[in-house]
């Protein structure tokens, strides 16, 4: 069974991190949180400094405030995890093998923020420092 921990992340605030190796293209679990329509999701993630909010499609999206663990997976140019949207659920997954005590990341792409987002995974090849 694999076992996560949230803990402080160099990339922003706190992160989540596997405590075992994870295999290539495994599920690691599902991210939750309250489906709302995305308009009113929106305006009220607006008002925060971190957004944790994924669009499901169809005018509906997933606020994740209060969700799992999941909800904090950073943001990454170079993830190591990647989302699947499947009838509204939103399911994570590992893009390759992951060792121990790694972060687990996601590329969120194109931001909803106000004024945009800069990544800070600091990896080389990040798109904040191209």
């Amino acid at each position: 069974m694999l076992s996560y921990i949230v803990r402080p992340s160099r990339i922003h605030g706190q992160g989540l991190f596997t405590l075992s190796r994870i295999p290539r293209r495994m599920k690691l679990g599902e991210l939750t949180g309250v489906k709302r329509r995305m308009s009113h999701a929106l305006r009220e993630q607006q008002q925060r400094e971190v957004m944790k909010l994924v669009e499901l499609g169809h005018g509906w999206a997933l606020d994740c405030m209060e969700g799992n663990e999941f909800s904090s997976l950073n943001h990454s140019c170079q993830a190591n995890c990647y989302l699947r949207i499947a009838h509204r659920r939103v399911e994570i997954y590992s893009l390759d093998s992951i060792p121990a005590n790694h972060e687990l990341t996601v590329d969120y792409g194109e931001t909803m923020h106000k004024g945009g987002m800069q990544c800070c995974c600091g990896l080389p090849g990040c798109r904040s420092n191209i």
